[in-house]
């Protein structure tokens, strides 16, 4: 459609910007870049409030530009969707070789592909709808009638549909499942439902695998608050609402019981029927989510592995310095050990050779004398005597006599309150009277 800008204005003036982008076929964003690129003044909502309202209001005016006699024509605006995703083709029947060939599936006259139009009549022949079909109406018939009533639809079901809505909405519902799942069988993924046994009623988890990934899905039905005036005490009842609602686990291990992501629900505009491929696309992104943080997973590990390799080998690395740090310092040690027995074995000598030219004012006999030189002996490294009483742990606490202390069990205080024994550093004056 053709016109100009001072058309498109008094449109927009006269029946709003709402009339205007359904008379143009145009979306919001659409005639939007339109006023924007031609310079073209769009009314706002508190124009239309204080207009019902009766108040004066100021109509913005149409400024002047080069482009007034310009037709603009709306088509060259109108975005048309474009999908990346790959074109849907259904398997047919398999070739020479013993592959199956594919084909793409024809739109219908709405331009929708056939794969996702739920049919308004299901003629089911798979097991699994079957039984769910006879499971629905054994749970419709328990509701209904009395606990211990014969129930002629009981019958032994294997595995049904997660699906909790009104004996009104079940044929529905069935039909929405199924063509979920036949769209997601199509693009090559899987169903798998797993019973639980250990529930006082049985219920059954449905499944879409996708890559490996279990994707968990149900359908269930709003609920609504109604009042009886029956009579009965239970004036508020809970009933279904009529409207649908689609969900999944986005995560691989949920937290309680209820589902995380709402995928798709009916609204006061729009129905899960046409919807079906937005299930798939939203499916398939939880998929790709739990690809990412699976991938995410594996390279945390990977750094926690690196960390913890770095961790011991730097362990490693202390311990290896620690025994070299250990065995220098006990080599020091008996090099300081040895040059403290040295010295002592030389002042020993020379008290001996002083003691002997003192020998006639201190007294001391020559068996004295003699045993002095054996233990310089004894404790001169180079010549290291053996002595038939002493050993080098005797010398240690000659060398260090601040050590020197009594046993703690001969006395309640311990060492603080220990009698000195006898040391070198305490020998007796011999030549004092």
């Amino acid at each position: 459609m053709e016109l100009t800008r001072k058309q498109l204005h008094n449109m927009m003036w006269t029946d709003g910007v709402g009339q205007t982008e359904k008379a143009l076929g145009l979306k919001q964003i659409e005639l939007k870049t339109i006023c924007e690129k031609f310079d073209i003044p769009r009314p706002s909502s508190r124009y239309w409030t204080l207009l019902k309202l009766g108040k004066p209001v100021e109509k913005t005016e149409l400024p002047s530009n080069n482009s007034d006699a310009v037709m603009i024509n709306t088509s060259d605006y109108i975005t048309k969707k474009v999908s990346n995703r790959p074109i849907i083709t259904v398997k047919s029947i398999k070739d020479d070789e013993g592959k199956y060939q594919t084909r793409e599936l024809p739109l219908n006259d709405q331009g929708v592909n056939p794969l996702y139009r739920v049919p308004d009549v299901l003629y089911a022949k798979d097991p699994i709808i079957l039984d769910t079909k006879a499971k629905l109406r054994e749970k419709n018939f328990r509701d209904n009638n009395l606990w211990n009533a014969k129930n002629p639809f009981k019958c032994k079901v294997d595995k049904w549909l997660s699906i909790r809505v009104s004996q009104e909405q079940e044929d529905r519902a069935i039909r929405i499942y199924a063509t979920i799942i036949k769209a997601a069988k199509v693009r090559g993924y899987e169903l798998m439902i797993e019973k639980d046994e250990n529930r006082y009623y049985q219920e059954c988890t449905t499944y879409i695998v996708i890559r490996g990934h279990k994707i968990r899905t149900f359908l269930k039905e709003g609920n609504r608050y109604t009042t009886n005036d029956d009579g009965t005490i239970n004036r508020h009842q809970t009933v279904g609402s009529g409207e649908l609602k689609f969900e999944c686990d986005e995560y691989e291990q949920h937290r309680s019981s209820s589902f995380t992501k709402c995928v798709a629900q009916d609204t006061k505009y729009s129905k899960i029927e046409d919807k079906i491929e937005h299930i798939i696309e939203v499916l398939e992104k939880v998929a790709d989510n739990r690809d990412e943080r699976a991938r995410q997973r594996e390279l945390e590990e990977e750094r926690r592995k690196q960390e913890e390799e770095k961790r011991r080998l730097e362990k490693e690395e202390r311990k290896r310095l620690q025994a070299l740090q250990d065995e220098e310092f006990r080599r020091v040690q008996d090099l300081i050990f040895n040059a403290e027995r040295l010295k002592l074995s030389k002042t020993i000598r020379e008290y001996i050779n002083e003691l002997q030219l003192r020998i006639q004012e201190c007294g001391v006999s020559d068996d004295e004398i003699e045993w002095m030189k054996k233990k310089a002996d004894f404790i001169d490294p180079f010549v290291n005597c053996s002595d038939e009483l002493l050993t080098e742990e005797h010398i240690d606490k000659l060398l260090n006599p601040e050590i020197i202390m009594t046993d703690k069990s001969k006395t309640s205080y311990g060492f603080f309150h220990s009698e000195p024994q006898y040391s070198y550093w305490r020998i007796k004056n011999l030549w004092s009277k």
